[in-house]
């Protein structure tokens, strides 16, 4: 009876064993095959009777009995594979207990197929031109391809089973936001030195199964040294020729434009006719060095965005003004629609009027049987959107894909004859998409085109800086112009003496440092190339030197600088060729800014704003307007004002904390503040209301209110 139970059960198991897939293989605890399954036996190539009964050595597999007999004397589970048969075989050895005595059950698995795409992938792997390391999920590397042991300079057989973090076999630190298992796929830029100066692209990339778990990570890396270092050439190369050409053609263009207005003696119109075409072309080269530089910075990251809140429709009529005049004389108009309550954009003044006036330019330029232009500003998305369009000859739909890419331009008789470099258009839309934003067309060849653009809304972190708006008629007062260039140091006198400044010249530091100190000019401008770059050292000294530290410097410059210029201490940045207007507005904004009372006017009324703005400045002070109470910080973080009127009702942050926190920091505590308000002030705040020094009610008479805050500043000054 027990024998027959006993069959029973085998034939179970061997009912179990004939089911599955694998191969089989039963032993005995004194060694021999107890029973194989079919799968089994045609894995080994074996007949049941060559099998069973046999020792398990006598199968004639590789490493098998010695697994068996591991497993056996250990009582634990033991693998091998090897080929036979011409297969690739696993097996697997998993010890059982019979009654007191050790037994085993063999899986085999025929990995053939397996392995023949894993030696594909890694035959691929191998022959990549990229380098490629796998790391496993305890950080052990355990594959390394030819290309990644040649950037690295190490063998597989000193990186295969190493544990280390990712980066370190780069030797850089861990990532500070954490593992790669965490924040996912990173990519860095290293430069390597051992065993070659390499520039080299890292990217790693988790692995993670189905249900999330890390299993590890692959990390690319691609040797870009020889593209970097061509971009950079190229880059050093546009900036280098580029430069060559600022300093002549800010001679030709300055002198160009004081015989144009008179300051050499009348000219005739032939005369007048013949210096415009001067003056027209060397604008065009001018803008050209511009856009080439424009790109050089932005391919390099060195290109400078001060995002702040942004007055769209502002923008929009500083741009529009710039082609009044033009469009006067075509006898055509351009159109301008922009909503009252349009929001504030977060983007950067300058360059957002540089596109603007791109756009507005092509539309005039690109209409050849005149039309009208259109500019409309619009809200969509949370964005603001500008729309500019012409009513001429339209670009067709395969021209439109390209038409931002550089050096990009349609060909058309009239393209041809407008000429241009195929720059500014990919030169906006780099300017608009690193500020957040997009740009496109909308074109149907033969009607016309619009050009638009859309930047997000101004958010909380963004804040203006408010500008000093000097008083009416100049400051007057001495400048030290410093300029190894003695034509160019001659125009920037004449710009500043037809002003009413009193011009001193230098060439070089020394005279330069002799002269700030002599004679204490109220502004310096400084040509930071000096004497081969020394104009930095001598901003350093001027700084860093208590009897001139206190004079602003404006660097006038070739190179961009402004970062290293304004780390420096410098107050002000101009890039040569000079821009005329922008050079006397700024030299009148510092010198006000110094020799009159700043006035710093607060409230979120824009017409107040403007009422005392225009009045202050008409009684000789320089002004800063403020919107809210950020705008008020900054501004005071900017310059130091003699005097604050604040309106304590704002948006964001009000009056009373702004009064707080200039009483309750040493540098500004001492700054007088007047208070306006149209409400009954909160008597609940009465201990931060005392450290004003005036409260004013609203309305009340500009002048009367003037004449007051001059008896206040006064009254500060005989302290």
């Amino acid at each position: 009876m027990p024998e027959r139970d006993e069959r029973r059960a085998y034939s179970h198991i061997r009912a179990l064993m004939a089911e599955t897939g694998e191969g089989m293989i039963a032993v005995s605890p004194d060694g021999t095959v107890r029973m194989v399954n079919e799968a089994g036996q045609k894995l080994l190539g074996l007949s049941r009777s060559e099998c069973v009964g046999q020792p398990i050595a006598k199968l004639g597999v590789c490493g098998l009995g010695a697994s068996l007999e591991r497993s056996l004397s250990e009582h634990t589970s033991a693998s091998s594979s090897c080929e036979h048969g011409g297969r690739d075989l696993s097996f697997t050895v998993t010890p059982y207990d019979d009654q007191g005595q050790w037994g085993a059950v063999v899986t085999v698995r025929d990995n053939t197929e397996l392995i023949a795409v894993r030696r594909r992938s890694e035959a691929i792997l191998m022959s990549t031109s990229d380098g490629l390391m796998v790391f496993d999920a305890n950080d052990r590397i355990t594959f390394v391809n030819p290309t990644a042991e040649r950037i690295l300079g190490k063998g597989a057989e000193a990186l295969v089973g190493l544990v280390t973090d990712t980066w370190k076999v780069f030797g850089l630190a861990p990532d500070p936001e954490g593992t790669v298992a965490e924040t996912g796929a990173q990519l860095r830029e290293v430069r390597m030195e051992e065993p070659a100066h390499r520039i080299v692209d890292v990217r790693v990339d988790p692995v993670i199964d189905d249900s999330g778990t890390y299993l590890g990570a692959v990390t690319n890396m691609r040797d870009v040294t020889a593209e970097r270092e061509a971009a950079q050439m190229k880059n050093e190369f546009v900036s280098t020729v580029s430069h060559e050409l600022r300093t002549p053609l800010t001679s030709i263009k300055g002198y160009i434009d004081l015989i144009l207005d008179g300051e050499a003696g009348e000219i005739n119109e032939i005369q007048q006719e013949f210096l415009s075409i001067v003056k027209e072309n060397s604008d065009r080269l001018v803008d050209l060095i511009n856009d080439m530089l424009d790109i050089s910075r932005i391919e390099s990251g060195r290109i400078v965005l001060k995002v702040q809140p942004l007055d769209v429709a502002e923008r929009i009529a500083g741009a529009v003004n710039t082609f009044r005049a033009v469009l006067d004389q075509q006898g055509r108009e351009i159109h301008v629609d922009v909503p009252d309550d349009l929001p504030l954009a977060a983007g950067d003044p300058d360059r957002v009027g540089q596109v603007l006036i791109n756009f507005i330019s092509n539309a005039i330029k690109y209409s050849p049987q005149g039309g009208d232009v259109r500019v409309k500003a619009s809200v969509e998305d949370s964005m603001v959107r500008v729309d500019i369009t012409d009513e001429g000859i339209g670009i067709a739909l395969e021209d439109q894909a390209k038409l931002f890419t550089k050096f990009y331009r349609v060909d058309s008789s009239l393209t041809r004859e407008i000429g241009g470099t195929g720059l500014g258009l990919s030169i906006c839309k780099s300017i608009i998409e690193l500020l957040g934003g997009e740009v496109g067309v909308d074109s149907t060849a033969g009607e016309g085109s619009t050009f638009w653009f859309a930047l997000p809304f101004a958010s909380d972190r963004h804040v203006r800086t408010p500008s000093l708006e000097t008083p009416l008629g100049s400051p007057g007062g001495r400048v030290l112009v410093v300029d190894d260039s003695e034509d160019v140091a001659n125009l920037v006198a004449t710009y500043l003496a037809r002003r009413g400044y009193e011009v001193v010249k230098a060439f070089n530091a020394r005279e330069a440092r002799e002269y700030a100190l002599e004679l204490e000019p109220r502004v310096i401008t400084l040509d930071v190339m000096l004497d081969e770059g020394a104009g930095f050292e001598l901003l350093r000294e001027l700084k860093g030197d208590p009897a001139t530290k206190d004079i602003p410097v404006v660097v006038l410059s070739i190179i961009c600088d402004q970062g290293k210029s304004e780390r420096l201490g410098a107050a002000g940045y101009l890039e040569k060729p000079i821009d005329r207007d922008r050079l006397i507005s700024l030299i009148d904004e510092l010198v006000g800014s110094v020799v009159t009372p700043v006035v710093l006017v607060v409230d979120d009324d824009k017409d107040i704003v403007e009422l005392l703005s225009i009045t202050l400045k008409q009684r000789g002070y320089a002004v800063m307007a403020a919107f809210d109470g950020r705008e008020a910080m900054a501004a005071v973080e900017h310059t130091k004002p003699h005097l604050i009127l604040l309106d304590m009702r704002m948006p964001g942050m009000d009056g009373y904390e702004v009064l707080e926190t200039l009483k309750g920091d040493s540098a500004t505590s001492e700054i007088p503040v007047v208070i306006m308000s149209a409400f009954p002030l909160d008597r609940e705040q009465a201990d931060i209301l005392e450290l004003a020094a005036v409260c004013v009610s609203k309305p009340f008479s500009a002048d009367q209110f003037v004449n007051l805050l001059e008896s206040v500043i006064g009254d500060e000054g005989d302290r």
